[in-house]
């Protein structure tokens, strides 16, 4: 392979790594829609959860347990969906003005010599080349890394969704729905009725 051809590949997966950040961005959607779901789910149980009766039957224990534990996972997935979506920074080539003045610089440096346009085009290439090798190394470690909390974000949305179905089916077939109570009233003794004389 020789330079040229290096140097393509280099520009090739300098870009590649800028289009996966773009693709990166796209599939933090899903997560996204996820988390907003369950957290509706959550809020949904704790609101209509009956705190009142039956303190400690087995139904409300296995019941906490599976929301608890759920909603632990829930906000584990939520660190690292911010991890994935915030303060993840890539490096980007030089603006075209920064360029432009380097190679002036480099006209200047080898204005002297006779093979100068040679040295200043070997220059310029190496300048370049070496922003797509550094900038392509560090943009595709922010990618793995970005990748790998939505990886581990899906996982642990999978695995609180699974809880919190299951505290669900608790919550429904062991009646500790407050919307489902019934409420009785017993009157314990007569109403008296007075009536006072008016002077």
């Amino acid at each position: 392979m020789n330079d040229a051809e290096l140097n393509r590949l280099y520009e090739r997966l300098y870009f590649h790594e800028l289009d996966a950040r773009d693709k990166i961005h796209a599939r933090l959607q899903v997560p996204l829609t996820l988390l907003l779901a369950i957290v509706g789910a959550v809020v949904f149980l704790f609101q209509n959860f009956d705190y009142q009766t039956r303190l400690w039957s087995a139904p409300r224990v296995a019941f906490a347990f599976f929301f608890v534990s759920g909603t632990v996972i829930l906000v584990i997935a939520a660190i690292w969906f911010v991890k994935a979506l915030y303060n993840n920074a890539y490096y980007f080539l030089p603006d075209s003005k920064k360029t432009a003045e380097y190679k002036l610089l480099l006209q200047k440096t080898y204005e002297p010599y006779e093979n100068k346009n040679q040295l200043v085009s070997e220059a310029l290439e190496r300048y370049i080349r070496d922003y797509y090798v550094e900038y392509a190394a560090f943009n595709t470690q922010v990618n793995d890394r970005r990748s790998a909390y939505i990886h581990l974000c899906n996982g642990a949305l999978v695995a609180a969704a699974l809880l919190f179905v299951f505290a669900y089916l608790l919550f429904y077939f062991g009646d500790l729905d407050k919307g489902r109570l019934r409420t009785e009233v017993f009157i314990a003794k007569p109403i008296e009725v007075k009536i006072l004389d008016r002077k």
